[in-house]
């Protein structure tokens, strides 16, 4: 037994040095978008995850917030529910893709809009 584990040693030792060659990158695979509530969801214009129709209603960032406006932007974005968070507001950190949260700052302007 002694003599087959020298041999095996000595055959190793004998045996030539091989080298890594790393695969060729190709060009990169662009994945498609992911289906939610039929709409694609994927990264939004700051990173976000788009799953409640944020790009439908971009255009309200900078103006007031009032009943009315985030009745239509619930209703524009396809969202079940929206809340509006100004500061100092206290929430919940659940995440709902059916909801829209516009955070507004103290004077009721809206300053960002994100789903959650």
């Amino acid at each position: 037994m002694k003599q087959f584990a020298l041999m095996a040693v000595a055959m190793v030792g004998c045996a030539e040095p091989q080298t890594y060659t790393p695969p060729v990158a190709g060009p990169p695979v662009r994945t498609p978008p992911m289906i939610i509530g039929g709409r694609p969801v994927g990264p939004g214009p700051v990173g976000q995850i788009d799953s409640c129709g944020l790009g439908t209603i971009r255009d309200l960032v900078g103006k007031t917030v009032t009943q009315n406006m985030a009745d239509d932007a619930r209703k524009r974005s396809g969202t079940r529910t929206v809340r509006v968070i100004r500061p100092g507001t206290i929430v919940m950190m659940d995440f709902r893709q059916d909801r829209l949260n516009i955070d507004v700052d103290d004077k009721g302007i809206v300053t960002n809009l994100r789903c959650g």
